[in-house]
């Protein structure tokens, strides 16, 4: 008798063993009499569903972003530039550059963008933003710009999102630059007092 036949014995008769065993152990399922046991089955289950979200928070030094994160979080974030000016003259916030440039002063600061999703069938989303058309004020919604870098921040569309990544990983942070133009007019186009606007990004997964 050859070794591998032998071993093959010995599997066939321990799966059998183990289906006797669990054949047992069934055999005393619910309520018994004139037994000493008896077996109750827990059969679990549950529904798994698709989740995503897009957690805002301060970039590396960037100014101090407000607004609870992962499970906390209520899609819901705040960031202030301070004190600003057309002549881009004194301290704005911690963490807020300044460029004065011909009309005015600019002001902007980096902000990491965190997609989370899961049990989707791909591993890519998406991400764009939107500037709020009746949200803050007009000052605020004309002073607001965005971009890819401080350089570049531009005014964003009221109407069209602007999709900036169509490859966003999961859990994998995209720095965007946040910023406000603060005219350096006098007279009728002055720009004095309270700037406030509100962008919105969105994460879609396909």
């Amino acid at each position: 008798m050859s070794f591998n036949y032998s071993l093959r014995c010995l599997l066939i008769v321990g799966a059998l063993l183990v289906f006797a065993g669990s054949a047992a152990a069934q055999s005393d399922l619910g309520p018994q009499k004139n037994s000493t046991s008896s077996s109750s089955q827990l059969n679990l289950t549950a529904t798994a569903e698709s989740a995503l979200q897009l957690d805002i928070s301060t970039a590396s030094s960037g100014a101090t972003v407000t607004g609870a994160t992962g499970n906390s979080s209520t899609g819901v974030f705040s960031l202030d530039f301070g004190n600003v000016n057309g002549l881009g003259l004194g301290a704005p916030a911690t963490g807020v550059s300044v460029a004065v440039q011909a009309g005015g002063a600019l002001y902007t600061s980096p902000v990491s963008l965190t997609p989370r999703y899961s049990g989707f069938s791909t591993s890519s989303a998406s991400v764009s933003v939107l500037l709020d058309g009746t949200a803050g004020n007009a000052a605020g919604r004309s002073a607001t710009r965005e971009g890819a870098a401080a350089a570049s921040v531009a005014a964003p569309s009221t109407t069209v999102p602007n999709i900036f990544t169509s490859s966003a990983s999961n859990g994998t942070a995209i720095t965007r630059y946040v910023g406000v133009f603060v005219s350096n007019a006098n007279g009728a186009s002055a720009v004095n007092g309270a700037l406030s606007s509100r962008l919105i990004y969105q994460i879609t997964v396909p």
